[in-house]
Order: structure tokens, then sequence, then C-alpha cells
């Protein structure tokens, strides 16, 4: 094989021009019989190794040549044909071992002998791998990139020798990626840089002043796209050539390098001027280029004149004005109308949050001198301040914005004059919708007959009041564990319990706590309406919350059947407190309108509440936190233990206190009142302190009708309503009704 790959060597270098002349040669691999036919019957000659042939036609098994004045067939296999290829992957030529021999670069044009092997035979005798080869040079497409970091230029695609070092954020041309290195042409050959130190985008390199205004061009000094100021500040990527790459307006633009420097331009400051009208500024000492404007009464420094022109610095640049809107006086200002307040707002020192100098009603009707920004100036006892402009209208407000529309949730609601209980002026019955305006403490602001008017925020509520379901009513139980009862109030223990998903059939509702249904066996019995629903439950695992926190909806917040369900059925006001059973999927377990439902834990705010906290482990302590530990219970008639599933006022009281340890029989709010079980019995509403019980009058029947604990001088936790939950003696559902205090 060495000998043939010798001749074929020996006889190439005679056949070099004559393997790219315009007939197609062949050369003989070794000593090769010429037959008259493919039969292989007549031998016309014999040929030796290395033999140059030309081709007049070649076929699968043999070739028909012509050699001199004489024509036949010789075989495919003896022979093999001369062709030209170019590089079009950068490699080695490998001698017979498969050592390297020399280096290909790119492009590289080379003679081989034809083959369909890995390596194919140059005329040099050395090999070549065949896909590194290609009949002509294929396009390359180039692409931008720039340097983020600097680094060697190398020969080859690999580290070798450098030829020069990149420069921070230099602009290169690449021409592909060769095993991790880009190709790049230098004169008239290719080197290569690693690809990991390029990047697609410009480079930041630093900061330059520009020393006088140029022209910025979105290529190399041909097409003008615009222009940087004297004394601008400009973010520079790299240089290219005589130009530096700048960033501007949301493109890479280049402007000349010898206009910037690394200094700031200076023009020494001759003084300050009022603006006397709103003017325009202006690039240039022309008015070509507007580049913004500045307010009457506007205080600018100066820097010198040119021309008609004033020199001023401003964001960074500095800019012209026409010298005759200028003047040394401030001006006063115009009144330029006059504007309603929509709200009480605050009066600024400066056109900016600033210091308040005092305060607008709403409606209030005021001067208006011009605008500043986002601010509207005024007059004040002589002197120019400032309102917000999306605080004033032309036309006057309402007196109060309207809130939307809310249903009244009971029968005989008191509506008073004022935000107080002072005065009642008539009443609301359940269903009705009444517009509100806002609130004021724990009164929300409705319009009845024509004018404002006050009720409890808490008889108010976004939903239509519903129906209570009728006898035949299924229903089905919505936690494990649901007690029930022989009768319709909960003085003993229950009967026993229900799983999650029992159905039962209602029978007749008693209250608004307590449904007779028949259970699946055909029985009665009672059960709390807050543990069943109309709905199926879904399978999902209930968790403990912690009732000392504190909830609050986010905004109006949906609620929901059962949780991860994504149709409401109803919805809670913003801000609302709310007190949760449980944790289930994505939801919080509450009671609303004595139904088990559900609100998103996304729209609940939960926070620490400092008067749920125990602070030492005192008795009143000890009172205090026996309660708290179940709020959101429903409210359960004639209970005193969490085993029947809520409690009522008076046993919330009674379990509470034997917790703290005032060991004592259970009595109804009237014996509490009357009896020496609890002490220190006080009337004044401003005498109750953190751990007293609170006592109502009135509410349902006369004299004493509800009770609760106190966790400071104004809110109290109490088994009410339909929930335990906690209230504030001044709100006017309790505050007619207070009676007085006692202590343990």
């Amino acid at each position: 094989m060495k000998r043939l790959i010798g001749l074929l060597f020996f006889f190439s270098l005679c056949m070099t021009s004559a393997a790219f002349a315009t007939s197609p040669q062949l050369v003989t691999l070794v000593e090769t019989n010429v037959y008259a036919t493919t039969e292989e019957v007549d031998v016309l000659a014999t040929l030796p190794a290395g033999t140059s042939l030309t081709v007049l036609e070649r076929g699968a098994t043999h070739a028909r040549i012509q050699n001199g004045e004489q024509e036949g067939f010789v075989r495919e296999s003896d022979v093999a044909s001369l062709q030209s290829r170019y590089v079009v992957s950068e490699t080695y030529t490998l001698d017979d071992a498969g050592e390297r021999v020399a280096y290909l670069p790119y492009g590289t044009q080379l003679n081989v002998y034809e083959s369909d092997e890995a390596l194919v035979l140059t005329t040099e005798g050395t090999w070549v791998a065949r896909d590194a080869l290609a009949d002509s040079m294929p396009s390359l497409t180039p692409e931008t990139r720039f340097v983020k970091q600097a680094d060697a230029v190398y020969m080859r695609p690999e580290p070798s020798e450098a030829i020069r070092q990149t420069v921070l954020a230099e602009t290169v041309v690449v021409y592909g990626n060769v095993n991790g290195y880009a190709r790049v042409q230098t004169g008239d050959a290719y080197a290569y840089i690693a690809m990991n130190q390029l990047g697609t985008s410009p480079v930041k390199t630093g900061q330059r002043y520009v020393q006088s205004d140029a022209a910025t061009f979105t290529d190399l000094g041909q097409t003008v796209t615009g222009s940087v100021k004297s004394g601008q500040l400009v973010s520079v990527y790299g240089t290219h050539g005589a130009f530096t790459r700048l960033f501007t307006k949301g493109q890479f633009v280049y402007v000349e390098t010898k206009a910037l420097g690394t200094s700031k331009p200076t023009y020494k400051k001759t003084g300050q001027r009022y603006a006397q009208v709103d003017a325009p500024l202006y690039g240039t000492a022309n008015r070509k280029t507007s580049v913004g404007s500045i307010k009457r009464g506007q205080l600018v420094s100066v820097y010198g004149t040119d021309g008609a022109f004033t020199r001023l610095f401003t964001k960074g640049q500095f800019v012209y004005v026409e010298t005759s809107l200028l003047g040394t006086a401030k001006p006063t200002y115009q009144k330029t109308g006059q504007r309603y307040l929509t709200k009480e707002t605050p009066v600024y020192e400066r056109a900016a949050n600033s210091k308040v100098v005092t305060t607008f009603k709403r409606g209030q009707l005021v001067n208006v001198y011009g605008t500043e920004g986002a601010y509207t100036r005024v007059s004040v006892n002589g002197s120019f301040y400032f309102v917000l402009t999306n605080g004033t209208s032309k036309t006057k407000p309402p007196l109060y914005d309207a809130t939307g529309m809310r249903y009244v949730k009971f029968n005989g609601i008191s509506v008073y004059a004022s935000a107080s209980t002072q005065s009642r002026v008539s009443r609301l019955n359940r269903g009705q919708v009444v517009e509100t305006f806002g609130t004021s403490g724990y009164y929300t602001r409705v319009r009845v007959g024509g004018q404002y008017r006050f009720v409890a925020t808490g008889y108010l509520s976004l939903n239509k009041p519903i129906a209570k379901p009728k006898a035949g009513t299924v229903f089905y139980v919505q936690l494990d564990g649901t007690p029930h009862f022989s009768t319709d109030v909960a003085y003993a223990r229950p009967a026993g319990t229900l799983k999650r998903g029992t159905r039962v059939i209602g029978i007749r509702s008693i209250d608004d706590d307590f449904w007779q249904v028949r259970l699946p066996n055909g029985k009665t019995t009672y059960v709390l309406n807050p543990y069943i629903s109309t709905t199926q439950p879904k399978a999902v695992h209930h968790t403990n919350v912690n009732a000392g926190a504190r909830y609050m909806t986010t905004k109006r917040t949906p609620f929901y059947a059962n949780p991860n369900d994504t149709s409401p059925i109803g919805y809670l006001d913003t801000n609302r407190r709310v007190y949760p059973r449980s944790k289930s999927g994505d939801s919080y377990l509450i009671q609303y309108n004595w139904r088990p439902v559900y609100v998103k834990l996304s729209d609940i705010r939960v926070s620490v509440d400092p008067l749920l906290a125990k602070r030492n482990n005192t008795q009143q302590e000890r009172f205090v936190a026996a309660a708290v530990n179940h709020l959101g219970t429903p409210y359960t008639w004639g209970s005193q233990s969490p085993l029947n599933g809520g409690f009522d006022c008076s046993g919330l009281v009674h379990y509470a206190a034997n917790q703290a340890g005032k060991v004592g029989g259970r009595t109804n709010v009237s014996g509490y009142w009357s009896s020496n079980h609890f002490k220190n019995k006080r009337t004044a509403i401003t005498s109750g302190h953190r751990g007293d019980i609170i006592f109502f009058a009135g509410t349902y029947r006369n004299g004493p009708s509800h009770i609760g604990i106190m966790l400071d001088n104004e809110f109290f936790i109490h088994a009410g309503g339909e929930t335990l939950q906690i209230n504030s003696i001044y709100d006017p559902q309790w505050r007619t009704y207070f009676l007085g205090y006692k202590s343990l």
C-alpha cells in the first residue's frame, strides 16, 4: 500500500495540471490491463501503475479510457480520479500513523484522490478527513458580536499562537462557530476568538461627556439620526474605528470619538433668571430642535449667552432659551380659573409631596393660577401653594362619593340622623336596597328619603337575603365529627356525630341555629345549621388555623360553596374581619348567614392581633385565652362546651371562667348579672377593662340578655350573632343595649 501511495504521489506531481484539464483524468493504481471490451477477453495493452488516462465514460465495473491513440476498458478498481476540493471545516492533514502533519485553514484548496472512505489521500501523500472538504466554498453568513472580556485572537480554533488581543466592547464580525471558537477575518485569512468571550449585545464600557454638539449615526458616519448636546453625559459601548457606540432613544448609534471626553465641558455660571412665560428649550442656539420647556416663574441658572439665546443646564445637558423670555424678577402668576376640590385635599408647600401647609375641604371652590407638573397652583393668604390636579374639578362634587348598593340583612334596622345612636329617624327592613356613601366609624352613610343618614355597617350586605330552605330540603353534612342532638338545644352532650357527606332531609328549621332532620336510617335528630349545606362537600382535608390572628378581606371578596371552587355564591365587603374555622385546600372555612362557606387564602390578609395574645398567666388572661381559642365557632343555643360544636353567650362565659379557675355552676345572663358569682358591678360604659364581663339588655327580650368578655376598654369577644366574634362596644349593633360590667 505504501508503495502504491508513493507511486500515486509521484505521478500526481506530474499530473496536477492534467487533473484539472477539460477532460477528466484517471491514474492507474496498479499494473493495469486495457481490454477491448468489458468482458475482458482481449487485452489490448498492459499499463504500469501511475499511468495517466483520459476518461471517456465510467461505469459500475469498468471505465472506457483513451491512452494516446488507443481506446479500451480498464477496471474501475484499478484506477482513481484526481479531484479538487476546498477545506470547509478547519482541520489537519495526517500521516499514515494518524499523526498531525499540517494545519489546513478554512478555504484551503486541495487535490485529493476520489474515495468513499472517511479519510481521503492528498496528492502530497497525506490524509485528510473527507467531511472537512467540499466541491465548492459555501457562502458564510456574517454576524456581529461584541467582546465581553479582552482575550487572545488565535491562528487556529484552539489555544495556539496569539496574533493579538481583543479590546473590551470591540465589534467583531463572526463567520461561524468552530468547536467553541468564533471565526473572524483578519486580512486575507481567518483567525479565532473563544465564543464565550463574545456577546450579542454591546458591552457598556463607561460614560463620557459630550464636548460639543455632535451628530449621531446609525452607521459609521453615513446616516444621521439625531444629535447629542454639549455637556450631555452618555453611556458608551465600545469603539468602532474613529467612532464610539452610544445607546440612546432605544437604539445603538455612533458618534465621532473626538466629540467625547472624560470630563464635563464647563461654562461659567453667570447668574439666575426667572422665566417670564412658559418657554421652549432648544438643543442649539437656534429654533431648529426643541428639547423641552421651562415654566413661567421657574428660576433657572444661566451660563452665558450665544447670540439671542441664553445657555441653561438642565437634565444633564446644556440647552438654550431665547434671552427675551427671561427676566431678573419673578413674574406674578395669572389667575387661570376656579376649581372645586373633589375630596379633602392637602395643600403642599411645593409642587411635590412636600410639607403640608393646610387642608382644603371637599367641595371647596378655589382660585387657580396655572399648573406645574401634576400639581395646580392655588393662593392661600397671599402666598402660592399647590394641590394635586387630579383632586380638582370644574364641577362641584356631590357631598359624598357613592360606594355602591347594599342589602339590609334584618328587619327593623335603625336609621340615625348622624353617626351615633342618639337620634333614630326611621327603620329599614330585610331585603331593602340602599345606596351607600362611605363609612364613618362603625356606621355606613346611606341616602334615605333624599337625605344622608346612618346605619350600622354590620347590618348591610353585598348579598340579597335568601329565604330559609323549606322542609324536605336535602342537606349534606360538611365536616367529619358533626355533632347531632336529641333536642333543639345543646344543654347536654351530643347524641352522636355524623360523617362528612352524610345526606339528611330537613324537617323543620328552629330559629337560625338548628335544623330537625331525618337521618339515612330514618331516625330524626337535630343538627347545627352551620355544619350542613345543600351542596355536597368535596373531599378536601381540613387543618387547624390560628384563632388568635386577625383575618381581613383585602378587596370585595367572593365566597364559595366548596374549597377550590371557581364560581362564587356571594361576596364580602372590603376590609371585613372574618373568623376561619379551618383551612381546606386553597380556602378558609368561614360562616356566612348561618352557612359554611369558603374564601380563598389569597384574598385574606393575616396579621397579629395584640388583643388576642396571652400577656401573662393571671386568671383574667386565662379567662380571655379560653374564649380566644374558639373564635369562629358557631353560635349554639344552650351549649357550654366545644364538644357541642359551639357556644351560646352565657355558655362561653361559663366555660372560659371555669377554664380560668373561676369554678361555678351555669346560669343565664340575668342570673350572672344579679348573682354574686361575678363581682364589682359597674354601669359606666368607659369603666370596662380587659378580662371584665360585659352585659347587654334588651337584645332579644327584656332585661339582661347578652354577655361577653372584654379584650380592652372597647372590644369584647362573645358568642353573638351567628359565631364567636369580636365587636366594639361603640358599634351601634351593641351600643344601645349596653348594661354594665362585672369582674371575675
